[in-house]
């Protein structure tokens, strides 16, 4: 049994932790990108998925459909979640024959 841990103590030396995460090496020309999505413009007025649903009083899922569906276009901000500009929701809002909800 004592034959095993020389082995391993040559993959993994002493006192090195062995569930650390190594970035992959990345060539200059071999960058991938992520699909670009329209960026907000600077001072729009942006809305998070939770707040288009508790205005039309519905799932964050069902907005999530919505803009899948490409009923209500979808922003991403830096962090890449999505938001709404305030004018397409309630363009939909008109669209749909839905009033606000009262505060």
């Amino acid at each position: 049994m004592t034959s095993a841990a020389p082995e391993i103590n040559l993959i993994w030396p002493a006192g090195e932790a062995m569930n650390v995460i190594v970035p992959a090496p990345v060539r200059p020309g071999c960058v991938r990108t992520v699909p670009s999505y329209p960026g907000p413009a600077a001072g729009e007025d942006l809305m998070t998925r939770s707040e288009v649903a508790s205005l039309f009083g519905v799932t964050s899922a069902a907005v999530a459909t919505w803009a899948r569906r490409g009923r209500l276009p979808e922003v991403r901000n830096e962090a890449s979640r999505p938001r709404y500009r305030r004018a397409d929701v309630e363009a939909l809002m008109i669209r749909s024959g839905i009033r606000r909800r009262p505060r």
